[in-house]
């Protein structure tokens, strides 16, 4: 029987874009790819049968710690703001699978409390949504 991993973490999600990449990992405390299903009316016909269109749409979803610097999450989401990027989640590093796909930049919220550390959900539309072996690059060894 395989081993399973139940737990999220410790894994990443980063932003892979060539010049405006940006690593998340640190700022989640949530993180999480969420489908959303629709189906159609069905359209009958006069055989008899029927047709159902269903689709599925997906997003990134997460809550992030706010970082009130300038190299901060809610800075580099809004200034890419409707940017469709590349992104690689991984969501534990020993298990085995990374999902792929690009997500749509939407300006993330920020503040909150007074005088406490704040956290905002976030949610980027995902496209071309797929799954791979997560295969841990190997540490190369001096001189070898």
């Amino acid at each position: 029987m395989a081993t399973k991993t139940r737990l999220l973490g410790p894994g990443s999600f980063t932003i892979t874009g060539k010049d405006n990449g940006k690593d998340f990992s640190a700022d989640l405390t949530k993180a999480q790819i969420n489908p959303s299903n629709s189906s159609d009316d069905p359209t009958n016909y006069l055989d008899g049968s029927q047709e159902t269109n269903t689709s599925t749409t997906w997003t990134f979803e997460g809550t992030i710690s706010d970082d009130f610097s300038e190299s901060g999450l809610a800075a580099w989401c809004f200034d890419n703001a409707n940017k469709t990027l590349p992104f690689e989640f991984i969501p534990n590093k020993t298990g085995g699978i990374k999902w792929t796909g690009n997500v749509t930049i939407t300006p993330v919220a920020m503040g909150g409390d007074v005088k406490t550390k704040n956290t905002n959900d976030f949610s980027f539309p995902v496209t071309d949504l797929a799954h791979a072996p997560n295969t841990p690059a190997t540490p190369t060894t001096p001189g070898a």
